[in-house]
């Protein structure tokens, strides 16, 4: 327990010293470029150029994104004895690598997590080996994944969506009545210089630098880590390279990255419920449909709004067009702030106010593409439910979890995003077409009335 302790005590001294997640949502506060010599002076326990030096990285200067994390680092170094931080490091160093050690660190890495998740259950070893697989080797992997479940096709049709949703997103730019017409076009500039990745990336990288022996899963591992951290040193004092995926092709996830002004859609994401090559477009409007638009709100969420079309923090709106923005997403903040997902627990709407953003926007912006279809124009029934009810059952769909409670408490205080239900009824509560859809009346629940509906895109 007194290894334990001295390692929690220097944990909490090194948050203390760390922005809050919500802190963290300040765009310009995170750039802080530094210079090495004017660090060194500042921060002279650290030993920026020895450590620099010693890492393979030549530079003058840094982007410090918590300069506070290291200052305060710098006083601890002083006055942490030594013997403390070899308990601290080696404890780190274990817990990182537990999940590959034998059965003994395996169990005690899980009893750990299982506190903030509540997992009653470890993965499997096939799970395990999957996921390091897909982190470390998932370029690899991405290719041989592609040919069995993304052909060209299904590349092609969701071209077709993203383009579509893009059509959408500028309609609605064009009717909003709070946005002055200079800013109109800023916005729909950035809109067409989205770039769009879709699937898998154009070049594969090569892990010819790696060394794996089939009897030894420890050493693969230190083998790819230092192949990773080759690989990312190698980008220093060159230019971004904007054709770069930062994901894996077979992962279930999808993004939106404001320095380079880039929607990415993997893959694995492209599969049911997500996308059905073989569904009606109600279905799949509904469900990627939503997850496309959901990426392209990013660009003009609380953070990816103070980004121009190239991809630099500039500001491109007027300043009376910025004010009613803001008005807006404040508004949704303190809405999502009402939310409640355990007993007395709340949604955090400062902290998931860019992923509520996106969710709102993204569920508008992919029915009005959906209503550009033959299907959307219709009201042809299929299994009993007409379009647009088929739309919505899809959004729902896409978001169906279970959870325990553990691990909700440690979500709703860490992740940026509302938990899944409220993925749901937070923007259709917002949506008229909801509402006609189902004929939702004023004594329904979660039921608000037209002038508490809140609409930002």
């Amino acid at each position: 327990m007194k290894n334990a302790d001295i390692v929690y005590l220097i944990e909490k001294e090194l948050a203390a010293g760390s922005r809050t997640n919500i802190e963290l949502r300040d765009v310009n506060a995170n750039f802080n470029k530094k210079a090495v010599s004017a660090m060194s002076k500042s921060q002279p326990n650290i030993g920026w150029t020895t450590l620099l030096a010693g890492i393979g990285a030549t530079t003058d200067s840094i982007d410090m994104a918590q300069p506070g994390y290291y200052d305060k680092l710098n006083t601890m170094l002083k006055s942490v004895s030594l013997t403390n931080w070899k308990t601290y490091l080696k404890a780190a160093t274990i817990q990182n690598y537990a999940p590959v050690l034998s059965q003994p660190f395996i169990n005690a890495s899980f009893e750990f997590n299982k506190v903030l998740s509540g997992e009653d259950t470890q993965k499997s070893r096939r799970q395990t080996m999957t996921a390091i697989v897909d982190n470390l080797l998932g370029q690899a992997l991405g290719q041989l994944y592609v040919k069995r479940y993304f052909n060209e096709d299904a590349k092609k049709r969701v071209l077709t969506l993203v383009n579509n949703l893009q059509k959408a997103f500028e309609n609605r730019i064009n009717q909003l009545d709070w946005m002055s017409d200079s800013t109109k076009v800023k916005a729909k500039e950035k809109l067409y210089t989205i770039i769009k990745k879709i699937g898998y990336p154009d070049k594969w990288r090569n892990y010819d630098n790696v060394q794996i022996t089939r009897t030894k899963l420890f050493e693969n591992i230190i083998s790819l880590n230092k192949n990773d951290f080759k690989y990312e040193l190698a980008k220093l004092n060159k230019p971004v390279d904007k054709t770069e995926w930062q994901t894996t092709p077979s992962t279930v996830t999808a993004y939106y990255n404001p320095p380079v002004n880039e929607i990415v859609f993997p893959a694995g994401i492209l599969q049911y419920p997500y996308f059905d090559f073989s569904a009606d477009d109600a279905i799949n409007y509904g469900g990627i449909g939503m997850v496309i638009g959901h990426e392209m709100t990013h660009a003009f969420d609380d953070q990816g709004a103070q980004f121009d079309k190239d991809g630099n923090v500039k500001n491109w709106w007027t300043k009376e067009d910025y004010r009613k923005f803001k008005e807006r997403t404040t508004k949704l903040s303190e809405l999502y702030s009402t939310f409640t997902v355990l007993d007395t627990v709340h949604i955090k709407g400062p902290l998931t106010l860019g992923e509520n953003t996106a969710d709102n926007g993204g569920i508008a912006i992919a029915y009005d593409a959906f209503k550009m279809t033959e299907q959307g124009k219709g009201n042809e029934k299929i299994d009993g439910f007409m379009p647009d009810q088929r739309f919505f059952l899809s959004i729902a769909r896409i978001w169906r979890v279970k959870t325990r409670d553990a691990f909700l408490r440690t979500y709703v205080n860490t992740n940026p995003h509302s938990p899944a239900m409220w993925r749901v009824n937070g923007p259709l509560m917002n949506f008229a077409p909801f509402y006609r859809a189902f004929n939702i009346q004023p004594d329904d629940k979660n039921y608000k009335a037209e002038n508490e509906r809140v609409r930002i895109w």
